[in-house]
């Protein structure tokens, strides 16, 4: 047994002592999948393209490659990484892993140097698939790490070694883990700081998916459209626990073309599909330009980014079939709030970001949640200090409020409030004020360092050409904000910074704002 191994296993147990596990124990996804191989082998689980992987073809697989993964030395508990793109190999991957006791860690395919050298060496990869050099040399990314992991497979494209080789040999037999250890670690995007090694366990998973479809009243005549990023932990909820545990069919998006979405859609079928901002805009755009109101399509959830409630309105104007709400959740807690349930109350509540589905309570304002499909614990035990309550709520850093008693309503980050001449600022209100120009298309809110006022606030704005400061503060004026709370400064650009899952970077945007505001003149 590796070093990480043991470590994981004793924070487990730590977390385990400490009663962290809120999810009822569940069969694990490998019982599940043996169990459903067994009743209807030939049921079709996923599809990518012209690929389609059955039940008993997808089981084979990934016992085979875990038979692999086993003649490389590698033991159960031991951690596995891929940085792929929506490739179907990733659910094999991830099955394998489900089946006999390695640890997965899902990793977003923009992540490069700097990413990889703190989150590799912390959870002890030992194995990690990557694609073949292309527009990015990912084998030469792994190569240049100061410690890389001591095996590199390559998906799709030679090297010394292959998804293909590992397949090539005889199978592993099942060994099941228990359904408390840990399933996958996952780290956090990073918005508000360095990131963090999110645990979650085969139950908590469960817990995740089971509540959501029961939210969302699915069932196995669905058909789920993934174009969200397996690397994050949306997409990999969707693409690899949703059809096992619900009985649904996933249809893999590699890479996102509104056009070809819209077209695959309505091909497939597809029930569901969840995104965030850029996804709605660019899906609403294409179907228009189709000619489609993706008929099939029953449910769109968006988060991950500012949502304008006029854009979830147009979305439901245009497509008479399909709830689309905001939702609303993290990486230590996916999918709180999952959307909203019905059409009736999706269009009465467009400026919410979705109905709870977990306890939930606000301290000072803080958004604090508790219920199964929440994490134990971070990787690293010093962040678990702060982060949860006394009575086991985790503090979400959200700032909200709760209305009609079970829709949430995020008004700010509470790191992310700017404190100007003592004023406690929320950016997040005034991006939704200004989300409701006609020029607008994207905004970003944040503070600088001010010697006078304490922190100037800071406007980053995509839009046209007839929006300027003048037109900016006379909107705010008109919307009704306190003058206090008027950017002093207005900085257009092409587009926000944002992350592989549509969160602005705000963290680059202060630097910017900083350095603009202390090298610069005045607002314009």
């Amino acid at each position: 047994m590796s070093a990480a191994v043991e470590r994981l296993a004793a924070r487990m147990a730590a977390l385990d002592a400490a009663g962290r596990h809120r999810a009822p124990r569940q069969p694990t996804l490998g019982e599940i999948a043996l169990q459903l191989a067994a009743a209807d082998p030939e049921r079709e689980v996923i599809r990518q393209g012209d690929m389609r992987l059955t039940r008993q073809g997808m089981l084979d697989m990934a016992l085979r490659l875990a038979g692999g993964l086993d003649r490389l030395g590698l033991t159960p508990g031991a951690a596995i990484a891929f940085q792929l793109p929506n490739w179907w190999e990733a659910t094999v991957i991830n099955l394998a892993a489900a089946l006999t006791g390695y640890r997965v860690v899902p990793l977003l395919p923009i992540y490069r140097a700097a990413e990889l050298s703190a989150i590799l060496p912390t959870c002890g990869v030992e194995a990690i698939f990557i694609p073949p050099a292309g527009k990015v040399d990912y084998p030469g990314l792994i190569a240049s790490l100061e410690k890389p992991p001591a095996h590199v497979v390559t998906v799709r494209g030679d090297g010394e070694l292959s998804f293909d080789v590992l397949l090539d040999g005889a199978p592993a037999a099942p060994r099941l883990p228990d359904s408390r250890d840990a399933k996958l670690i996952i780290f956090t995007s990073g918005s508000t700081g360095a990131p963090k090694g999110v645990i979650h366990t085969h139950d908590s998973m469960d817990a995740v998916v089971r509540r959501t479809a029961g939210f969302w009243a699915m069932d196995g005549e669905d058909v789920l459209f993934v174009p969200s990023p397996i690397g994050h932990i949306g997409g990999s909820i969707y693409a690899f626990e949703f059809p096992w545990i619900t009985g649904c069919r996933t249809v893999l998006e590699d890479g996102w073309d509104p056009a070809r979405a819209a077209s695959r859609i309505d091909a497939e079928g597809a029930s569901f599909m969840a995104g965030a901002t850029p996804f709605l805009s660019g899906l609403l755009d294409a179907a228009r330009v189709a000619g489609t109101t993706l008929p099939s399509l029953r449910r769109f959830v968006c988060g991950g980014a500012s949502v304008p409630p006029e854009l979830v309105q147009e979305a439901l104007t245009a497509w008479p079939d399909t709830v689309v709400s905001r939702a609303y959740g993290s990486t230590e807690v996916p999918l709180a709030c999952p959307g909203i349930r019905d059409r009736a109350a999706a269009e009465t509540h467009t400026d919410t970001d979705g109905e709870l589905a977990i306890e939930a309570r606000l301290e000072d304002g803080e958004v604090l949640l508790r219920g199964p499909q929440m994490f134990p614990g971070y990787l690293d035990p010093a962040h678990d200090d702060g982060a949860f309550t006394e009575d086991g709520f985790f503090r979400m850093g959200d700032l909200g409020r709760i209305v009609d008693d079970r829709f949430l309503v995020i008004t700010g980050r509470k790191k992310d409030i700017i404190i100007r001449k003592g004023e406690n600022i929320s950016p997040l209100e005034i991006e939704n004020a200004l989300l409701t120009h006609p020029e607008v298309a994207q905004v970003a809110i944040v503070g600088a360092p001010d010697p006078t006022r304490g922190e100037m606030v800071v406007a980053f704005v995509v839009a046209g050409d007839g929006f300027d400061f003048e037109a900016m503060t006379a909107h705010l004026a008109r919307a009704g904000l306190a003058k206090q709370k008027f950017p002093e400064r207005l900085e257009r650009v092409d587009a926000l910074p944002m992350n592989a899952v549509g969160k602005v970077q705000k963290p680059d945007l202060r630097k910017r704002a900083a350095a603009l505001v202390a090298g610069a003149g005045e607002s314009g």
